[in-house]
């Protein structure tokens, strides 16, 4: 259970430690078509309990969403079409386009909602609704805390003692699951010190981290009741060159001895946009935690 809540953490230190930055949605919409509604068009989807939505069902939810008061606009994309749309967005990740195929896509209709509408309770209400996998709020990044914030460009978080992260368990000889010790600390720091793509670094211990933490989180008293000093990752918060690769600079460093996992603003926010407007969750923005890469080295 304190790996599996050590993991939930770092997802949120992560997020907590790069900037995502929203971004046009290209040909599927603009900046009003700012709530997307993923429809179940495969079983395997999140939320879809292995079922795939009829065309009653979708029926049945595009009169709901033209029947809401606060929807000003419904438009209706299927799988060719976001996919399309997709190849358009990341046509110079090369990589992604051969990893995402059009069968990973969901149909989907997306809303121009009034302002100053509660946007809460209609995603609520839509993501009851039969043959809906998810539904998507552009807006709520605006004001969640998980998907924003400071000024790194990078992080590089450390093993921790008992950490169940692959990279800390194997290949690291007797330091397996032992925290990352003063010899592979010594080669993270010579490693981006030699790096011309890293500008500054500042090393984070868990104190330090841990405060940061709870400032960041102040309103989640669900996550900070839950969270302990120990459960912090140590880290070094890079700043970057702009005109440098980003991807390959948190690759290198999450494939060193006594790195847990490692990430970037730029990786972040792929992860974030094919989520946000294309449905595509099966990404991780932790390059070392066993998921799907959408940043590879040489892609940011």
């Amino acid at each position: 259970m304190r790996a599996v809540l050590r993991g939930l953490l770092g997802v949120a230190l992560v997020a907590s430690a790069v900037v995502a930055v929203s971004s046009p949605a290209g040909a599927v919409g603009d900046a009003e078509w700012e709530i997307r509604v993923f429809m179940c068009s495969s079983p395997s989807l999140i939320g879809c309990e292995k079922r795939t939505a009829t065309g009653a069902q979708k029926r049945a939810v595009r009169t709901l969403l033209e029947g809401l008061p606060e929807v000003e606009e419904v438009r209706f994309f299927d799988r060719a079409g976001m996919y399309a749309s997709f190849r358009r967005d990341f046509a110079t990740n090369k990589p992604l386009l051969r990893e995402i195929t059009a069968k990973d896509f969901s149909e989907a209709f997306v809303l121009r909602v009034k302002e100053g509408a509660d946007r809460e309770s209609l995603v609520r209400t839509v993501n009851a609704r039969p043959g809906v996998a998810w539904v998507s709020d552009a807006a709520a990044g605006q004001r969640d805390h998980l998907s924003w914030t400071s000024e790194w460009d990078g992080s590089i978080f450390l093993c921790t003692a008992g950490s169940a992260a692959k990279p800390c368990v194997k290949g690291r000889g007797e330091a397996n699951k032992k925290a990352a010790t003063a010899r592979e600390r010594a080669a993270m720091v010579a490693a981006l010190a030699k790096d011309p793509a890293v500008l500054s670094y500042v090393f984070e211990d868990q104190r330090t981290a841990y405060e940061n933490f709870k400032d960041d989180f102040a309103g989640n008293e669900a996550l900070l009741s839950i969270s302990e000093m120990r459960d912090m990752p140590e880290s070094y918060r890079l700043t970057l060159r702009s005109g440098a690769d980003w991807n390959t600079v948190t690759n290198r460093m999450a494939r060193m001895p006594g790195v847990s996992w490692a990430t970037n603003a730029r990786c972040f926010e792929t992860v974030a946009k094919l989520a946000r407007e294309y449905g595509i969750d099966s990404a991780s923005p932790l390059v070392g935690d066993g998921s799907p890469d959408a940043c590879v080295s040489g892609t940011g």
